[in-house]
């Protein structure tokens, strides 16, 4: 309500009679004011019902007729009448005498209608009538005061839960949802390099497995052709010693065949000295010849024997130094593969010590984190303790507001019947006028007095008329300032809507890229597990293809010991085998190299793919952040565009509340034109009623006595509910009225004082929220600098990695080379195989190399068993972190989850609970308006007594 509309009715009340209006004038207006009076009641019959803009526009178009009405009835009045009205500029001033005898005839006729009126009126009716409207507006005031704090608590709820949720949206959950987000880029992440990294372990321990078991392969072969050489080399050594045997037989068998030929030629001579027969000597000399050729022919063969066994001593010597050869080699080979497993001894220590010292740092950040969760839990917990103590308070204002409900039914109910009273009390007076006369001295003073009253209406309509055009131009400036706010808030929410699905266009894109990022890769781990698979084939093919070859060369080399002669040939079928092994080889390094640029390729495109997802999550979130501020300023517009629509609402109830007032104005105004019209036709009949007069004015006297003491009793309730409210101890009441108003002023500036005090001490509590607000980012930008610290780390850990692989790679042409060489030792040892009569040195220096051999094999064998329990309690170590991690993060997906769910419910239950209060307070508004109106009409005529009695004063 404006102070225009609260100090009107004392304005009213308090005005003192100059003179007004001629009686001319009065009749000139009175059938156009009955027309304009038929008019605005039938006006107020037809849009009695409906809302604020359709009562405006009834008062304005009802403004416009009773101008003319008045300008006319004015126009007619100083033509026809013998006095006229000094209203502003218009008409002549009159004389002393005149404007006196114009205030007694005023008077004279307000007084006869008067009385006439409340003669015809019960007592006891008339007082009951004034009780129950004291009563009334005492009960309608309180409920006012209730309804306006109602209204000012929930406007502040409104705004409270506005707030918090705005802060729970715009801070915690993005800020948690971010939060979740990169712990779970995180934790996959962190899964697929431990994933990555037990690919590589299982890789290099297969490759470890498979050199070792090809090591082994190797030294088992090496020890099979060892064996198989001392064989050959035994046989040899027999077979040598049996030649050796059989030349020293053949050269004895020589030398008795040369002593027999000399003893048979001594004989001879002696036979020719003895005598003995030619032909027994001829036999001798025949067999004994013989003998000699034989001898000869063996002797040759013996010395082609010697021949051959001096080309394979030759060749065992040639074997021999191949053989020490390739043993030094060899030996340089254990040495360098020893350096090879102290070097990956010393960096596994390493990258166990860079694996502890990040466990360590990931396992304090991760103390940090659930601290800090910690804290925004209890944080969470508070809030929702906010906003049960909020819910509560909406119930209680809930059943406040359903209890006033049911008090303005009541009072509605009680106001009808007291208006129906009214009107029965107001017939009957109408009925009972005609018998009632009052003095006509009094009644001329009376009519007088309500001339000069109609008089000062009428300025006061021009007053009323001029803030009306005031009130209608800021009207209407409001009305416009509300279009241009609708407007903005339209583009807002267009804008705010555009925004939002922009972001939902980038989640679902992020999610699109995410779910192709997954199936890329499950393609690219089939696809490597199928080439892994194709190559395991492969490998298994040409293992089976050596095994194949290895049994042909057995079946060679026992082919080459039967028959020499196939020599040549089993040597290049050999040669041949050896090629194609090679060329095998060849294009199993050619695909390994191949499958290592298609995994690296991947690599790229995996860390290209990362790099998408990370600016694409950027993006998303400086979209959020975009969207948030937007948020924020579109709920400050609505906050605006709210306390606009609250002034407006309040200048148009204001507006209404004045042309309400206006209208009973000109009401009492024509019917005062009306009554004086009727009191001259019954001035002459007015003397004898003025006993009656007296009598009614006394009572009339009683009763304002009474609405006085009931109106202080009403001042004293509320000092006393003031004091109730400041718990002021000393409840005493002063006795000078003056002492009283400045008591009670002051307890209510000390009520506003404490409004101010509760508002300083929300904003020093929303200060300090904010700087818990500020001090939790802090710590949450330290996570994210420790967090970088440790992506750093494993970083470098994929650099040491790289590293590895270069070395491995290196060690792995090495070992190619070696095996080379080994196959070159296998041809040696074969060749040499074939050959025969080795030497017990060469024997001995073989076998103390393969006992070597043997020993480098088995410390092979020992550090890579070693390797493997290290690598193993490496993978356990991951296994429980990553287990442990898991286990983490789906706990907190899980909480979040929750409280994502409960700030959704309670948001939708705040948004719904709000709308329920925003229609029941508008329910409510309709209610009291109808109540007001109600009592506008009551109050007409407690005023038209109220100004019996004073006058009757």
């Amino acid at each position: 309500m404006t102070p225009l509309s609260k100090e009107a009715p004392a304005a009213l009340l308090s005005l003192s009679p100059p003179p007004s209006v001629v009686p001319e004038r009065r009749q000139g207006r009175g059938r156009k004011d009955d027309d304009s009076e038929s008019e605005g009641e039938a006006l107020d019959a037809k849009y009695g019902g409906h809302s604020e803009d359709d009562l405006s526009a009834s008062f304005t178009a009802h403004r416009e007729r009773l101008d003319k009405s008045l300008t006319k009835s004015k126009r007619t009045g100083a033509g026809a009448g013998r006095h006229s009205v000094a209203t502003g500029n218009a008409g002549n001033q009159m004389t002393l005498r005149e404007q006196e005898q114009k205030e007694n005839f005023n008077l004279q006729l307000e007084n006869h209608f008067l009385k006439e009126r409340l003669a015809s009126m019960a007592p006891d009716h008339i007082e009951s009538a004034l009780k129950e409207n004291v009563k009334l507006k005492i009960e309608i005031l309180n409920l006012g005061k209730e309804l306006k704090k109602s209204k000012k608590l929930l406007v502040q709820q409104d705004r409270d839960l506005a707030a918090a949720a705005r802060e729970r949206d715009g801070h915690k959950v993005k800020a948690r949802d971010a939060e979740s987000r990169e712990l779970e880029g995180m934790w996959r992440e962190e899964k697929e390099r431990r994933i990555a990294a037990e690919d590589e372990l299982d890789k290099l321990k297969d490759d470890q497995f498979d050199r070792a078991q090809e090591l082994e392969d190797r030294v088992r072969n090496l020890e099979e052709e060892l064996e198989r050489a001392k064989d050959d080399l035994d046989t040899a050594r027999a077979g040598l010693d049996d030649q050796n045997e059989e030349i020293a037989r053949l050269r004895d068998e020589a030398d008795r065949a040369v002593d027999e030929l000399e003893k048979l030629q001594s004989e001879r001579d002696l036979g020719e000295s003895v005598g003995l027969g030619k032909g027994r000597e001829a036999r001798l000399v025949s067999k004994l010849e013989e003998e000699v050729e034989t001898l000869k022919v063996e002797l040759e063969d013996a010395r082609a024997a010697t021949a051959d066994i001096e080309e394979l001593e030759e060749q065992i010597n040639q074997l021999r130094d191949k053989y020490a050869a390739s043993q030094i080699d060899l030996e340089r080979r254990d040495e360098e593969i020893l350096d090879l497993n102290n070097e990956m001894d010393l960096r596994v220590r390493e990258h166990e010590r860079e694996i502890n010292q990040v466990e360590a740092e990931w396992r304090d950040e991760v103390l940090e984190t659930r601290g800090q969760v910690d804290e925004l839990k209890d944080v969470m917990q508070e809030r929702e303790a906010e906003i049960e103590d909020l819910r509560k308070g909406l119930l209680e204002r809930e059943d406040e507001l359903a209890g006033a409900r049911e008090q303005i039914m009541v009072l509605e109910a009680a106001q009808g019947e007291t208006h129906d009273r009214l009107e029965e009390t107001l017939r009957g007076i109408q009925i009972d006028n005609e018998e009632k006369e009052a003095d006509l001295l009094e009644a001329n003073r009376e009519v007088e007095s309500l001339g000069q009253r109609v008089y000062e209406l009428e300025e006061l309509v021009d007053e009323l008329r001029a803030r009306e055009g005031e009130l209608a131009a800021e009207l209407q400036r409001m009305d416009d300032e509300k279009e241009n706010y609708d407007e903005l808030v339209t583009a807002l929410k267009e804008a705010r809507r555009k925004i939002q699905d922009e972001r939902d266009d980038y989640a679902s894109r992020l999610a699109r890229a995410e779910e192709a990022f997954h199936s890329e890769r499950e393609a690219w781990e089939k696809s490597r597990q199928r080439e892994a698979e194709h190559h395991e084939r492969v490998l298994a093919t040409k293992d089976q293809v050596t095994e194949r070859l290895t049994t042909e060369l057995e079946a060679a080399r026992d082919r080459v010991a039967m028959r020499d002669r196939d020599l040549v040939s089993v040597q290049n079928a050999l040669r041949s085998l050896e090629a194609e092994r090679r060329k095998l080889g060849d294009e199993l390094s050619s695909d390994q190299r191949s499958l290592e640029l298609e995994i690296e390729r991947l690599r790229r495109d995996l860390a290209r793919a990362e790099d998408d997802l990370d600016r694409a999550r950027e993006e998303a979130r400086e979209r959020e952040s975009s969207l948030a501020k937007r948020d924020m300023q579109l709920a400050e517009l609505m906050d605006k565009h709210r306390s606009v629509e609250r002034q407006l609402t309040d200048e148009r109830q204001g507006r209404l509340q004045l042309s309400d007032k206006l209208d009973a104005v000109t009401k009492t105004a024509r019917q005062h034109e009306r009554e004086a019209e009727t009191l001259r036709s019954r001035i002459e009949d007015i003397e004898p009623l003025l006993t009656e007069s007296r009598n009614s004015r006394a009572l009339l006297q009683r009763q304002n006595d009474q609405q006085r003491q009931e109106r202080t009793d009403l001042l004293l309730r509320v000092f006393k509910d003031v004091n109730r409210f400041l718990a002021v101890e000393d409840s005493t009441t002063p006795a000078n009225f003056t002492l009283f108003k400045d008591t009670l002023l002051s307890r209510l500036r000390s009520i506003s004082g404490v409004r101010t005090d509760f508002d300083k001490r929300i904003r020093e509590t929303e200060a300090r929220m904010e700087s818990k607000m500020a001090s939790l980012k802090r710590q949450l930008e330290g996570k994210w600098r420790a967090l970088d610290g440790f992506e750093a780390s494993v970083k470098k850990l994929e650099l040491a990695r790289a590293q590895w692989r270069a070395r491995l790679a290196s060690k792995d042409g090495e070992l190619e080379s070696a095996r080379g060489q080994i196959s070159d030792l296998k041809r040696q040892l074969s060749s040499a195989s074939s050959s025969r009569g080795p030497s017990d040195e060469t024997i001995k220096l073989l076998t103390d190399r393969a006992s070597m051999a043997e020993k480098r094999a088995t410390q092979a064998a020992q550090s890579l068993e070693s390797l493997e329990r290290k690598f193993e309690e490496l993978q356990k170590r991951t296994g429980s972190a990553d287990t442990k991690w898991e286990a983490r993060v789906k706990e907190y997906e899980n909480r979040l989850r929750i409280a994502g769910e409960k700030v959704k419910a309670e948001k939708q239950g705040g948004k719904e609970r709000a709308q329920q209060l925003e229609t029941q307070v508008k329910e409510l508004e309709r209610q009291l308006e109808l109540t007001r109106r109600h009592n506008r009409r009551a109050e007409g005529v407690v005023a038209n007594a109220a100004h019996l009695l004073k006058d009757d004063e």
